[in-house]
């Protein structure tokens, strides 16, 4: 693992993420649209200074690890990824309006759990490219 630093502060703080979409709606089929809302997340996250390990899309759910600095917040590195990538999805996906007329591709929960003595990084890892082979 790497140590990260900002201008006050090392850090090496590693989460995993899950999260649905809005009513596990399988709308992420296509392979494609997979890539690119990995792709939408993966530049979202590095923005905000913050470093994906793995990520995996499902059609009704994505999985990762992520790396955020001391000073954001978990539960705001969840609500930055998700708000961000819904406008950008919106944007770019014509399509997901007739699914979600309301405004939200993602479900209000997530889960996360961190990274320590119990669970490693590795691991955590492990399992989240074994989803996508479970389809």
């Amino acid at each position: 693992m790497t140590i990260r630093a900002t201008a006050h502060a090392r850090y090496d703080l590693w989460y995993h993420l899950v999260w649905a979409t809005k009513y596990r709606k399988k709308v992420f089929k296509d392979y494609y649209v997979q890539e690119r809302v990995k792709y939408i997340i993966q530049a979202i996250a590095s923005q905000y200074d913050m470093h994906l390990g793995v990520i995996e899309c499902t059609p009704d759910h994505i999985h990762m690890s992520l790396s955020a600095p001391p000073r954001i917040a978990p539960s705001r590195a969840v609500q930055i990824l998700k708000s961000v990538s819904t406008k950008v999805l919106f944007k770019e996906m014509k399509w997901l309006r007739s699914q979600y007329w309301g405004g939200e591709v993602w479900s209000q929960g997530y889960f996360i759990r961190s990274v320590g003595p119990g669970l490693t990084l590795e691991q955590i890892e492990r399992y989240v490219l074994e989803q996508s082979e479970e389809l």
